[in-house]
């Protein structure tokens, strides 16, 4: 009886830890896409462990940004203010609920955030009231969408195969 307990305590602490596992590893890449240069910032550590289970929807929300140059992409002033905006996002969602922010896609001047999280309709009132309190007159992109498996992550921010070659980068 005695190493069931212990047995069992020490799965469920194995479970409880699973996301304390997965060490953050922000990285920030370009890459071509059809009508011109994108820019991906992900956490790579995080795909050790994904997807978890408790956070089956996806948040993908951003703002459109001046575009002035031709390329889509944000000028150095602009780059700021976004990534004022991006952490103040966060962090906001992340004091209002259980979230797992997991990158950014930047391209034709627009740059969206993806956050899973564990409940649809308590996601979309905490960016309503944050977009409402933070970000009046922007041009905002919200949606939420069941995504049990993670592709917003694995299939389209983390990095392809080629991708890592390009840059010369190995995950252990």
């Amino acid at each position: 009886m005695r190493n069931i307990t212990a047995i069992s305590t020490l799965l469920i602490s194995l479970i409880h830890s699973t996301s304390v596992l997965a060490k953050e590893q922000w990285w920030s890449y370009l890459s071509g896409q059809e009508n011109g240069p994108s820019s991906t910032r992900v956490d790579l550590g995080i795909n050790k462990v994904a997807p978890l289970a408790d956070f089956p929807f996806v948040l993908i929300t951003g703002v459109k940004f001046d575009g002035k140059s031709s390329d889509g992409l944000p000028s150095q002033p602009q780059i700021d203010k976004l990534n004022t905006l991006q952490e103040s996002l966060v962090k906001y969602v992340n004091s209002k609920l259980r979230a797992k922010y997991v990158g950014t896609f930047t391209y034709q001047s627009e740059q969206l955030h993806y956050i899973y999280v564990q409940n649809k309709i308590e996601a979309e009132r905490v960016i309503t009231e944050f977009y409402s309190e933070s970000c009046k007159g922007c041009s905002t992109y919200t949606n939420v969408r069941h995504d049990p498996q993670w592709l917003g992550y694995k299939g389209f921010l983390y990095p392809s195969e080629q991708i890592f070659k390009y840059y010369g980068l190995s995950i252990e």
